[in-house]
């Protein structure tokens, strides 16, 4: 709110306040009147009251700060309302609309649907005590002057009205959201029609149901002189009315049972269809192809490295992680054999920096002492020493039994392609095989109707069909339009960005794109020859470059 607009409020209310310090008889009598006024409404009508009140206020502040205020001035950090960028999430199916001004008519309408809601509060209070009179009058003269049933009856049919055709219209505006009918997967057009035949049975039974009810309200409202029948019990209405919901509901279920069925069992022994690895992490998905050989190889969480982060079963990864494992072990125990020593390494940076009168410095390192004193530190590194331990004794054990090492180091790892881009083949079976690193996710592929959830230590798989090319999906939904792979299971502060793009396409696109890409643990190519005076130049210039780094961090020791 602009200063004038403070200036004129304060004007005001000064004004009224000395009005009435100079008329306190006029105050009074005020007082009282509204006072009056107040103890004989009923309670109903009081919190009507309260509440139009309210709604009065908040609409007049709302038309002072809209009239003195532009929100599309407004900017946060660094970003207004003409300038903000296109959501992360979600721009390759919506199109996006940058924000446009409000015109001056959007804004008076506004107000006027602010005016109406007032008026409508103000109506219902002024019928509610329209009632109260009513009441009270039929209490005087002994001759009811509004007949409360007649009024409820006719009530229920505006009710009956509105409401059908309220449900008329959101199945015009917002059914093409629900009826979607695009299903780009096999089981996806089963999934779709068995979900419209629920909504259309559902909603027959919806329409019959509301229609009788509030038609026999309105058909058998209480008169004068008229008894209410009373009907017990009937048999072949209660049969009636169980056997048929039953049956339909038998045979939904029955069809949603075999439709499972054909998804679940749909290549049990893993023969008819590509069978890819679907690796979930916070925040991102990888894809793991078999390579020339047409296997997966093992995976297993015990081998999850820095550098090996599916946990493949790959011999000198798991032996690179064995030393890893051992030399961190080794620091964590030097840690905690050194712990008095950092406590008093500690104290006395605490003290250096008390002396320099840096609080920031002296909070964090008052943080680390108190870890130290109460047993934290020492708590964690021996859990890491236990946790990595355990970890070594699991491997070790692997690798001393001679069945199970077999099993595990195939050699079908070494060419396996991970990628982080999904390519698959149209009219063609594929299986997720789903793992988890660390939480629960749940991969979804929103236009295939597929959904599994992806649970650490627990497998899962899930089986379809694709029908549908990119291309094909482009030319129906636009050009901006691409399949994608989602997390549908909150997993942290960026699950919003968790999704990865997937490609339906022809067999040979699929075998070309996969030439490309480069396997998980294929040697590197031999490094090509160059020019000895090339090699000179260069050992010259690393030598240099070396001799700098080291002047650059003497300096700034």
């Amino acid at each position: 709110m602009n200063c004038s607009k403070l200036q004129q409020c304060r004007k005001i209310v000064i004004f009224f306040l000395q009005f009435i310090k100079n008329n306190n008889k006029f105050a009074h009598d005020l007082k009282k009147t509204i006072s009056s006024f107040y103890s004989r409404m009923n309670t109903i009508t009081k919190n009507i009251f309260k509440l139009a009140l309210v709604a009065g206020i908040i609409f007049f502040a709302a038309s002072l700060i809209s009239k003195s205020v532009d929100i599309h001035q407004l900017k946060v950090d660094g970003y207004s309302a003409e300038t903000i960028e296109k959501p992360l999430f979600g721009t390759d199916e919506i199109v996006y609309e940058a924000p446009k001004e409000v015109a001056a008519n959007d804004a008076v309408a506004t107000r006027v649907k602010w005016s109406l809601l007032l008026f409508v509060i103000i109506l219902i209070m002024v019928i509610a005590n329209a009632f109260d009179i009513s009441a009270l009058t039929a209490k005087l003269t002994g001759k009811q002057a509004i007949n409360s049933n007649n009024v409820n009856k006719w009530i229920m049919l505006i009710f009956l009205v509105v409401g059908l055709s309220a449900t008329a219209w959101e199945y015009a505006v917002h059914g093409k959201h629900a009826l979607l009918g695009n299903a780009s997967s096999e089981h996806g057009a089963i999934y779709d029609s068995m979900f419209n035949i629920t909504l259309i049975l559902t909603t027959i039974v919806f329409v019959i149901t509301q229609i009788l009810l509030f038609y026999f309200s309105f058909r058998y409202a209480k008169k004068d002189g008229q008894k209410a029948l009373y009907y017990a019990h009937n048999n072949r209405l209660e049969v009636f009315w169980t056997i048929i919901p039953a049956i339909v509901l038998t045979l939904l279920v029955l069809r949603g049972h075999q439709t499972w069925r054909s998804i679940v069992y749909a290549d049990v022994d893993g023969t008819k269809s590509t069978n890819i690895e679907i690796f979930a992490f916070q925040f991102g998905w990888n894809a793991r192809y078999a390579g020339d050989d047409g296997i997966l190889g093992v995976a297993d969480y015990k081998f999850i490295s820095g550098k090996n982060k599916l946990g493949l079963a790959y011999e000198p990864e798991v032996d690179s992680l064995v030393v890893e494992l051992k030399a961190a072990i080794l620091s964590d125990q030097q840690a905690l054999d050194n712990l008095p020593k950092t406590l008093e390494s500690l104290k006395a940076d605490w003290q250096a920096a008390k002396d320099m009168q840096d609080q920031e410095a002296m909070s964090s390192i008052k943080k680390e002492i108190e870890e130290i004193n109460c047993g934290d530190r020492k708590d964690d590194l021996n859990a890491s020493i236990k946790r990595k331990t355990k970890q070594l004794e699991r491997i070790a054990s692997i690798k001393k039994d001679p069945a199970v090492y077999a099993t595990y180091f195939t050699k079908a790892e070494e060419d396996d392609i991970v990628t982080q881009e999904l390519h698959l083949v149209k009219n063609k079976l594929v299986t997720f095989k789903f793992r988890s690193r660390d939480i629960i996710h749940s991969a979804w592929l929103p236009h295939f109707r597929a959904q599994m959830n992806v649970v650490p230590g627990m497998p899962t798989r899930f089986t379809f069909m694709p029908t549908k090319t990119t291309k094909e999906a482009k030319a129906e939904n636009g050009p901006d339009f691409e399949y994608y792979l989602y997390c549908n299971k909150i997993c942290g502060t960026s699950h919003y960005n968790m999704k990865m793009k997937v490609v339906i396409e022809s067999q040979e696109e699929v075998d070309a794109w996969l030439k490309t890409q480069q396997p998980a643990f294929k040697p590197m190519p031999a490094v090509i020859a160059v020019p000895a005076v090339y090699l000179k130049d260069s050992a010259t210039m690393t030598k240099d470059s070396s001799k700098n780094i080291t002047k650059k961090k003497l300096a700034l020791r």
